[in-house]
């Protein structure tokens, strides 16, 4: 059974009008759930701040989207859109509210990913294989290693991996169904034949011990945790002899993913594929919203093997996108 995971609350002066704002945003299609974190925080900072009437004064505005210590950019430009949002709903509806700039040179997508080199890969893998058995966890040791392949063969999002359900999982005909995922487009992925045969020796290892619908389950049945996931990931690129920067620095879990996409590319442009047919392929498989978002691994590929992109640069120097681009 899945673990019930409690919606934030809103609360103070703001409340029922977040939670209208929220309403309005899911029913134009939005999915508003780290927003929803956000609002709530927003509330409560309002509530701090004593604020007494439903109105979002300048002096308001500023002070929550102000730095904090060891906060990233990344973090305040999502308070950023979060209050701009709420603020212009406000707006519409008759209240006063102040709607503050948009901020230059705050971009979501600041973050390099960390490209693993193929070596790389193998050695974080294998220090995935290499996970000891653990009584209060006694199936992780099976699992992580599978984990791991399904990410980079099939550069999943972790969210999506943890979500798998048994139904999910078609093994005979060699693929997952991920449902829900993060642009709320459901998709096929193909398994390799390695990472197959991965799933197949790990279904028939735990066959026994199913009662849960969670293919990854965690000890307690529910849905494994991505924390989990990090934080053994962190272990295995110390075991791999890969330095981590810190918090916020990488190489991040999800660098994984990008790993996967440059990887594929490569493979392709040493292969001397029309990458302008294959991108929309690629697009399609890894669930992005648009083509940009999967061109600029391009650039990713470029940045990596340069060498390589000379073969496509006379050809395909149109699909490289520009720094700014959409994320993933």
């Amino acid at each position: 059974m899945a673990r019930t995971r409690k919606a934030p609350q809103m609360t103070g002066i703001f409340a029922d009008l977040a939670n209208e704002f929220l309403d309005y945003k899911r029913n134009a299609g939005f999915k508003y759930e780290n927003e929803a974190k956000c609002l709530s925080r927003l509330c409560r900072f309002s509530t701090d701040q004593g604020i007494d009437r439903v109105e979002i004064t300048r002096t308001l505005a500023e002070a929550w989207a102000a730095p904090k210590e060891q906060e990233s950019d990344k973090t305040r430009a999502h308070k950023i859109t979060c209050i701009r949002q709420f603020a212009m709903f406000l707006d519409n509806l008759g209240y006063d509210a102040y709607i503050l700039p948009e901020q230059k040179g705050l971009h979501y997508d600041s973050f390099t990913p960390y490209i693993f080199t193929h070596e790389q890969i193998r050695d974080v893998i294998r220090a995935a294989d290499n996970t000891e058995a653990c009584e209060i966890a006694k199936n992780m040791h099976l699992e992580l290693p599978v984990v791991f392949r399904i990410l980079y063969g099939c550069g999943l999002r972790v969210s999506e991996v943890v979500h798998l359900q048994y139904k999910d999982v078609h093994l005979e005909d060699g693929y997952l169904m991920i449902r829900e995922a993060k642009t709320d487009r459901d998709r096929l992925i193909p398994l390799s034949d390695s990472v197959k045969k991965a799933c197949i020796q790990y279904a028939d290892k735990v066959w026994w011990d199913r009662d849960t619908d969670f293919f990854f389950p965690a000890p307690d049945k529910t849905m494994l945790s991505p924390m989990t996931i990090y934080q053994r990931y962190r272990r295995y690129l110390l075991a791999a002899g890969i330095s981590h920067g810190g918090k916020g620095q990488g190489p991040r879990l999800h660098d994984i993913r990008h790993t996967f996409a440059v990887h594929v590319l490569q493979k392709w442009i040493s292969e001397e594929a029309d990458l302008t047919a294959m991108i929309p392929i690629l697009s399609t498989y890894m669930g992005h919203k648009s083509i940009r978002s999967t061109a600029r691994y391009l650039r990713l590929t470029a940045e990596v093997y340069p060498d390589l992109m000379k073969k496509v640069e006379s050809t395909c120097a149109y699909v490289i996108p520009e720094v700014n681009s959409e994320g993933s």
